[in-house]
């Protein structure tokens, strides 16, 4: 096979792939005069009558399913949700498990028109799925703030070209997440978070953590995403999925599969596992990682692309040895700033700080919205930073000394 041939053969490949995987729903057109919608029930229950534009259960209430189907029916809406624990209970209805028919009626909660969606704080909104399904499925433009995501579980557990994944949230167009916690979700791959192709994730001040997966234990982007402030720990992927030969082992934290640009800025990559590559972050689009090791040597092309800045990726693992970055057929560009406590993030850029303990704390409440990773105070991540945001994922002013710090996380004197 000549190096023309193999060019055009793994195009074709990967259009193939993405053609099958994006087909979803378009986003409807927004209506900026549409009215904010109040939850006052923390019960699961549908919305009586859809056509009447007002968000009332049989039982006269708000529930979250029931602003959630109004809102579908007045493009625009901005839903409030006041602190609660907001437990779905309805489950799925079996008919639709393996495909993309969305029943707003049971199990996930279907987003189908441009929606914003504003909790209390993380810590006082908590949408909880009770692993009765995943929590959202988003069909349309979406804005999500202040809030937790959790329980969530993407009931499939086996490859399925239908099944969009993403235990805590599957997305397929713009979606917004900030000082939101995406945490203790499982599914087959994108254990926290599923973007399929033509999405787009912007993640700021918000923190994905403890999810669980075959593939993808935090974050799965098939196409672009920009991380921004946040912070991506504990995640896991294991081997307790059917997902054959190279579907399943990488990405402990992240899992990128696209070909768009994946932008991490000042972020927390920390803690997170996987089986076989990538236990910090896994690139390798359309699965090209799966070809023979001998095309592998012969075109080694860069379609996949992420970009680090100031961002941590330290003390993640492949099984039981250390691993941070897994690439194929994919490029990792440096922007300078960025700490690595192995070297297989390729960190060449000033300011890269490869092969350093980064000297890290646990994931815990350390103020602000949402858990962040502490530095410790002799980490080398303090000071090794430049052309920050002004402040840190909690909302600490950085500067805190000469420098910014490396990191999610502004260390406090």
């Amino acid at each position: 096979m000549n190096r023309a041939t193999t060019l055009s053969s793994l195009t074709a490949s990967l259009a193939a792939v993405a053609g099958t995987l994006a087909a979803a729903p378009a986003p409807a057109r927004a209506d900026t005069q549409a009215a904010a919608i109040t939850v006052d029930s923390t019960e699961d229950a549908v919305d009586a009558d859809t056509s009447d534009g007002v968000c009332r259960t049989s039982a006269g209430t708000c529930t979250l399913r029931a602003a959630v189907m109004t809102a579908n029916a007045r493009p625009g809406s901005t839903i409030e949700l006041p602190a609660g624990h907001y437990r779905l209970s309805i489950p799925p209805d079996p008919r639709y498990l393996n495909t993309r028919t969305a029943d707003p009626t049971t199990g996930d909660l279907n987003v189908t028109a441009p929606t914003t969606l504003r909790g209390a704080g993380a810590r006082e909104t908590v949408i909880d799925a009770d692993h009765v399904d995943r929590v959202f499925r988003m069909g349309a433009d979406t804005s999500l703030s202040d809030l937790t995501i959790t329980g969530g579980e993407a009931k499939q557990r086996e490859v399925r070209l239908t099944d969009p994944g993403g235990g805590g949230i599957a997305n397929s167009k713009n979606m917004t997440l900030r000082r939101v916690a995406v945490t203790g979700n499982t599914a087959g791959y994108g254990g926290g978070i599923f973007n399929i192709p033509d999405s787009h994730l912007t993640l700021i001040e918000s923190t994905v953590s403890d999810n669980t997966a075959g593939e993808a234990g935090g974050i799965r982007f098939d196409d672009s995403g920009t991380v921004l402030n946040s912070t991506i720990a504990d995640n896991h992927v294991t081997d307790d999925w059917d997902r054959p030969g190279s579907l399943s082992g990488y990405g402990g934290g992240i899992d990128i599969r696209g070909t768009g640009l994946v932008d991490i800025r000042n972020s927390t990559i920390t803690g997170n596992t996987s089986t076989d590559g990538g236990g910090g972050i896994n690139i390798a689009p359309a699965y090209l990682d799966s070809l023979p090791s001998s095309v592998t040597d012969i075109v080694d092309l860069p379609l996949g692309h992420l970009a680090l800045h100031n961002t941590i990726i330290a003390a993640n693992t492949v099984g039981r040895a250390s691993g941070d970055c897994k690439r194929a057929f994919a490029a990792i560009e440096s922007l300078g700033g960025n700490l690595d406590s192995g070297d297989s993030c390729g960190l060449t850029a000033e300011g890269d700080l490869p092969r350093r303990d980064a000297r890290l704390g646990p994931l815990a409440d350390h103020g602000g919205p949402t858990d962040t990773v502490a530095l410790l105070p002799d980490s080398p991540a303090r000071d090794a930073a430049s052309d920050c945001p002004s402040t840190d994922q909690r909302g600490v002013t950085r500067p805190q000394g000469p420098a910014c710090d490396t990191g999610a996380f502004e260390y406090q004197p």
